[in-house]
């Protein structure tokens, strides 16, 4: 990577918005403005001879203008553009409508807390975090109605083979009555009709009210067993689209109750991941678990294997963990060594594009996470080693990947789960590493 690889465009990756390869067809406002054409001349793809992403596609591309999915400055995760935003919850691959099911019924709020208790429904209240939680006077508001006789909006859930139910749509509804109802947690606060109630618990109110509400019939939509996942996947997408509605990482989370789940957050809590990221990935929302499932998929299945598809990959990795128990501890091992080592070698820079001089710490970048843990889980323990006496070549190996290389960046900002990004920073991590220990 020389001079030419830089002219004709105003240096990448110290702050411009560079289109070096395939333009979504639709982009956020900001970015529609900002981007500056990169000409011909820009030299990408000549590592290694491997045509990079942006010579043969265009795509419009943020470097250190980035977006956080986290709490604030420097401590969340980048915004991240995988595809054409109106294409998540397109059906593009060909399936069979009769294998799709969904019955309605309509059980009594008696039924539905009967099945919570004996854990029949899965709340997965692992992934509420307080701060997405309905504050007391919305919930209250919701029992209010329920007291008045309101009907409320209907629910959508996913059956198993034993007809336990997932929660697609409906989550903070159902919290609401188990926390009043059976927890008895929850105080009734800012009525606006029944203000006689106020500050009152379920077990407060007189036995009508108590039954007014165990007798009301819920309507609840119930995806049967048969619906293939990545289409079960797709209906969650379509139907959640309440006032929180969940993440891609909180519906794989929801539609894989097994062992993998366990695995994703063990990892996501450990001392090696915490050190690695400065304990600045939130935990809300499962940004941190989509980190962690991230490296365990292209760890395990390889990048070989992913078709450009990230949501499906993603869920074909949790369900291939759920059944592959014995994998578990190895990738254990690997992913600890692996945030140990980019620990010691970048420091608080670890994942995240190199920061300008004067300016604040980048955000941690996923595409990046995953790619650059997964060539680090590929050395020995001695080269390991080698590596951390070598640490200043890793981190101004990755600061001229991201001053002479539009296509790396590109691969790691806008279109990361086109398969060509994806294997192109996959190319450009192992190389890094390679450079470092020839």
């Amino acid at each position: 990577m020389g001079k030419a690889s830089r002219e004709g465009r105003e240096d990448v990756g110290r702050g411009a918005t560079v289109a070096v390869g395939p333009q979504p067809t639709h982009m956020s406002d900001s970015i529609a403005e900002d981007r500056v054409t990169a000409g011909a001349e820009t030299g990408v793809g000549d590592r290694a001879g491997q045509e990079s992403p942006s010579s043969r596609e265009e795509v419009s591309e943020p470097a250190h203008h980035v977006k956080e999915e986290g709490t604030h400055a420097g401590c969340g995760v980048e915004e991240e553009l995988v595809e054409d935003q109106d294409s998540r919850a397109v059906i593009d691959q060909p399936f069979d409508p009769a294998g799709i099911r969904i019955s309605t019924r309509r059980p009594t709020v008696s039924l539905v807390l009967q099945r919570i208790s004996r854990d029949e429904i899965d709340l997965q209240t692992d992934h509420q975090r307080s701060g997405d939680l309905w504050p007391a006077r919305t919930r209250s508001r919701l029992i209010e109605s329920l007291l008045l006789k309101i009907p409320i909006p209907g629910f959508y859930m996913a059956a198993d083979e034993d007809d336990n139910w997932k929660v697609a749509d409906g989550l903070q509804r159902l919290g609401t009555l188990r926390d009043f109802v059976l927890r008895q947690e929850l105080r009734l606060r800012g009525l606006e009709y029944l203000s006689r109630f106020e500050g009152y618990s379920y077990g407060d109110l007189p036995r009508p009210m108590q039954r007014r509400i165990s007798e009301t019939k819920l309507l609840c939509h119930v995806i049967e067993p048969g619906t293939p996942p990545d289409v079960m996947f797709n209906i969650f997408r379509r139907i959640n689209t309440g006032g929180k509605p969940l993440v891609a990482q909180e519906i794989r989370h929801a539609l894989n109750p097994g062992p993998a789940r366990d695995l994703i957050a063990e990892l996501a809590r450990s001392a090696a991941f915490q050190r690695a990221t400065d304990g600045s990935v939130s935990r809300r929302r499962m940004v941190d678990r989509e980190c962690v499932v991230r490296f365990l998929a292209f760890r395990a299945l390889g990048e070989k294997e992913y078709e450009g598809k990230l949501d499906d990959f993603l869920m074909h990795a949790m369900n291939y963990l759920d059944h592959d128990l014995e994998r578990h501890p190895e990738l254990t091992r690997e992913f600890c060594r692996s945030m140990s080592l980019a620990s010691d070698i970048f420091g608080g820079e670890a994942f995240r594009k190199p920061r300008r001089p004067g300016f604040r710490r980048n955000p941690v970048n996923k595409a990046l996470f995953e790619s650059l843990s997964v060539a680090l889980a590929d050395v020995s323990r001695i080269q390991a080693e080698e590596l951390r006496h070598r640490k200043g070549k890793m981190v101004s190996g990755l600061a001229r990947l991201m001053e002479e290389d539009a296509g790396f960046v590109v691969a790691i900002s806008v279109g990361t789960g086109l398969r060509s990004n994806v294997t192109y920073r996959f190319k450009c991590m192992r190389e890094l590493v390679e450079e470092a220990l020839s």
